[in-house]
């Protein structure tokens, strides 16, 4: 019995903590390991905590990148270099997706190195993908649609 009780105690602890993680920023969060050398013979570490973007946070990334064409001097998005447009993508899109960040991150907009950008960004799109269901290992026969049977669609 009393074992039982120790486990159910080991649960229902972890039940809390998530709670608590849960109740501080809205999503789960877990550390992400930066230690990153750059181009230029800089060494980067630090810990990066990123959090799942909701459409609010997505548009408000995109309000962010839209100021920072305008305050560049773009009147016109469609000739901004695709490497430009792509660079206030990633600083934006960074700047509302970093929840914690070292300090070499703290002022996006002042980083001189992109492949430092460039790194964070890709272990953000890693780590947003790790929630999404891998399809390539789903079983062929999980429906009749992918069996190639005739399937009825209702409303």
């Amino acid at each position: 019995m009393s074992e039982n009780l120790t486990e159910q105690q080991k649960a229902v602890l972890e039940a809390v903590k998530t709670a608590e993680r849960v109740r501080a920023g809205g999503e789960l969060k877990e550390g992400e390991l930066l230690d990153f050398n750059s181009s230029e013979g800089n060494h980067y570490t630090g810990v990066l905590v990123f959090k799942k973007l909701t459409v609010a946070e997505v548009m408000r990334a995109g309000a962010i990148k839209s100021e920072m064409l305008r305050e560049a001097g773009v009147q016109d998005v469609q000739l901004v270099d695709t490497d430009v447009h792509f660079m206030a993508h990633v600083v934006s899109f960074l700047e509302v997706a970093l929840a914690k960040r070292p300090e070499c991150l703290l002022k996006l907009k002042e980083i001189t190195e992109p492949d430092l950008l460039y790194h964070v960004y890709g272990k953000y799109q890693v780590w947003e993908a790790s929630f999404r269901k891998d399809f390539r290992n789903t079983p062929e026969d999980n429906s009749k649609a992918t069996a190639g049977e005739e399937t009825l669609d209702t409303p």
